[in-house]
């Protein structure tokens, strides 16, 4: 009977593992759950250093990042928030003179790092990797207001 009890329980997680991503829901690791994550995140300004990325001047938030696969070392939220004047200038200097590319609807598929609620008509965003590190990631997004940045940065192994 307890063999039986085993089956079930493991058909009725699958059949939820399974609903899950239908329903929206996502599934994420931590890094004690995902063996090939680190337990070491970088700092805000490291993980910025890593992809390549231009520390601004501003007082610098990090929180931890959607993992998209096993192959991830790390991934990490930057968040920061300044006058538009002064995003506009830090965009210019760190990505040569691009703005990004213009968002054209709520929800739209930017990076699978950003979820769908996340992403909203007008903001801009710029992908890229470290030309030193390629594996060393980015996604930065920009509100429509252009007064708040959030920088998706990961690394993975290969």
């Amino acid at each position: 009977m307890t063999s039986r009890r085993a089956v079930l329980l493991t058909a009725g997680l699958g059949a939820i593992a399974t609903l899950l991503p239908v329903s929206g829901c996502t599934i994420r690791h931590s890094p004690k759950e995902n063996p090939t994550m680190t337990d070491d995140q970088p700092t805000a300004e490291e993980a910025l250093r890593s992809v390549g990325i231009i520390v601004p001047d501003a007082e610098l938030t990090v929180s931890e990042g959607i993992v998209v696969s096993d192959l991830d070392e790390w991934s990490v939220r930057v968040s920061f928030s300044d006058s538009s004047e002064a995003i506009a200038d830090w965009v210019s200097e760190t990505f040569n003179g691009s703005e990004g590319l213009l968002v054209s609807s709520d929800g739209a598929t930017i990076s699978q790092r950003f979820s769908p609620e996340e992403v909203h008509e007008g903001a801009r965003y710029l992908n890229g990797s470290n030309p030193e590190d390629p594996s060393a990631t980015y996604t930065v997004l920009i509100s429509p207001e252009g007064t708040d940045v959030v920088i998706a940065a990961a690394r993975t192994s290969r």
